[in-house]
């Protein structure tokens, strides 16, 4: 009879647990949450809905559908428009999958009354994403760093970072890292490459101009024999002299002080 009470007490505590995980909440919380989590998607079906009735009324009926037809054509064909459309897309398309990564997460990122970390603002970044998120009463950083590694795939992305505000805990930055822009197989130019040209003294007018690529490996010639300790002793001489040739001619032809901007730019040319 002892063994059973317990289990029956444990059993009950679990179902406790359990109505914790998923606690009820008021309509009007309900209908505020759906409002702000799909706000932009009302935007734009109620900006489509006004146009198409106001197009409707003054072209017609395929008169609207041919110029909202137009309308889209032409976004996707310019650039600057179709990467506006495709990373507020991504911003979008983040802040559901981040929210339903926490949702299904091994370990709880909620607080007691069911509330998750509450996503203030989605931009787009060079890399990615950003997306701010202010945590509630319950819950912190440490949350959201323990589910990390599950939002980036939950993103379709290949990184995830966290960032932290010192003056402002509560305020955290999840970055959603898609792209490295370094990651490129064209050459990096240097940018030095116009400034030298404009100083005065240059020998080579095209020197600089190269882009900056991998030092180039020349391969020397191995020799299997040891040199003796004639040859050698006949070479520490003649290596002597030339070094101090090298060293008289460097100091002879000393190439001008570049400065540009108050700033000296000789170790960069």
């Amino acid at each position: 009879m002892a063994k059973s009470t317990r289990r029956a007490r444990r059993g009950v505590r679990g179902d406790v647990m359990e109505m914790w995980q998923a606690p009820k909440q008021s309509l009007p919380a309900q209908i505020v949450g759906i409002v702000m989590r799909w706000r932009v998607e009302l935007l734009l079906v109620a900006v489509l809905v006004i146009g198409m009735v106001w197009l409707s009324s003054r072209l017609g009926t395929w008169g609207a559908w041919f110029t909202l037809a137009g309308v889209v054509l032409l976004g996707a064909l310019v650039p600057w428009t179709r990467r506006f459309v495709v990373s507020r897309f991504w911003c979008v398309l983040d802040r559901h999958r981040i929210r339903t990564c926490l949702r299904n997460a091994k370990y709880r990122t909620m607080t007691l009354d069911g509330s998750y970390p509450f996503m203030v603002w989605a931009r787009p970044s060079r890399t990615g994403e950003r997306i701010w998120m202010w945590t509630r009463a319950g819950s912190s950083a440490e949350d959201l760093e323990n589910v990390l590694e599950k939002l980036a795939p939950a993103c379709f992305a290949r990184e995830a970072r966290l960032h932290t505000r010192r003056s402002l805990s509560t305020l955290v930055v999840v970055e959603i890292i898609r792209r490295d822009p370094l990651d490129k197989t064209a050459a990096v130019t240097s940018p030095l490459a116009k400034v030298t040209a404009l100083l005065p003294g240059t020998k080579q007018p095209g020197e600089g101009t190269e882009p900056i690529t991998g030092a180039t490996v020349t391969p020397l010639p191995v020799t299997d024999k040891p040199a003796t300790e004639g040859q050698a002793s006949a070479d520490k001489p003649a290596k002597a002299t030339s070094k101090a040739k090298t060293t008289s001619n460097a100091a002879a032809t000393t190439t001008p002080t570049a400065v540009v901007g108050g700033e000296d730019l000789s170790d960069y040319i």
